[in-house]
């Protein structure tokens, strides 16, 4: 028996309030949090923000890091031993990815459709799974080749023989996860936000690029982990994952920025 200080006008408010979020979209209900207008104002405008910095960022401290020879064991400390920044390169350009991955999350915020919103999801995880390995696989290489670099500097024949072994040691060790880390940390979002962005409101072009973009950096990356002699690992390392997908992604953020201004800027 119903309580008597449930009335029938309390019983229908609550069942249209259920109504309502059963039929609210994802973005919706964060929205709710700060208002409506002005938190996905504020979403997309951080987001759009962090697309930009994170990029330009990452691409600054790649032309910064250069062309490590990494088939060449004894190439490679020669070229680490006259680069001093090579450790921090390293870190700054994973805090980039990391700030690049936040404008991610909020583009996700941003897409209205249920489908679209899951697919977001997705490659936000993806990203975020990437970001972990590639942390691990680049912060290693950035500290590990600069010490064996300045051993060899000042060690006798014999033991700078060990020492080139030990580097091309690194070497492979880090290039599967490295391939790993390109595909799940660009290529993958890239493709599912495309995907996504053809199913919400963003522009198609903007939208068809991404799908492209990402299919084939995840592509080459496969493809290199598998014959490793596919093609030069700059086309990949250098151009796709260093400029075109940055570019992308700096695109983006200025779409984000734009629609943050309202409608008519859409």
């Amino acid at each position: 028996m119903a309580s008597p200080n449930l009335s029938y006008g309390h019983i229908g408010w609550v069942f249209s309030v259920a109504a309502s979020d059963a039929g609210a979209r994802p973005t919706d209900h964060a929205d709710l949090r700060a208002g409506p207008v002005l938190a996905a104002a504020l979403n997309l405008k951080s987001g759009g923000v962090c697309l930009i910095a994170g990029p330009v960022i990452f691409a600054i401290f790649r032309v910064l890091h250069g062309d490590t020879p990494a088939a060449d064991a004894e190439a490679a400390l020669n070229f680490v031993r006259n680069r001093p920044i090579y450790p921090a390169v390293h870190i700054f350009a994973v805090l980039a990815a990391l700030v690049s991955l936040i404008g991610l999350l909020a583009l996700t915020r941003s897409l209205g459709r249920p489908a679209s919103w899951l697919m977001g999801q997705a490659a936000v995880i993806s990203g975020t799974v990437g970001l972990a390995i590639f942390g691990v696989e680049s912060t290693s290489e950035g500290l590990a080749l600069p010490e064996l670099a300045r051993a060899a500097s000042n060690a006798d024949p014999s033991q700078q023989a060990e020492l080139v072994r030990a580097a091309r040691a690194v070497a492979a060790v880090t290039y599967g996860p490295s391939l790993v880390a390109i595909a799940l940390l660009i290529g993958v979002p890239l493709l599912l936000f495309g995907i996504a962005m053809l199913l919400d409101e963003y522009p198609s072009w903007l939208a068809w690029a991404g799908v492209v973009i990402g299919g084939v950096t995840t592509l080459a990356a496969v493809g290199l982990f598998l014959v490793p002699s596919l093609f030069p690992g700059f086309l990949l390392y250098g151009v796709l994952a260093s400029v075109v997908a940055q570019l992308w992604l700096l695109t983006t953020g200025m779409v984000m920025l734009r629609r943050s201004r309202g409608p008519e800027k859409v």
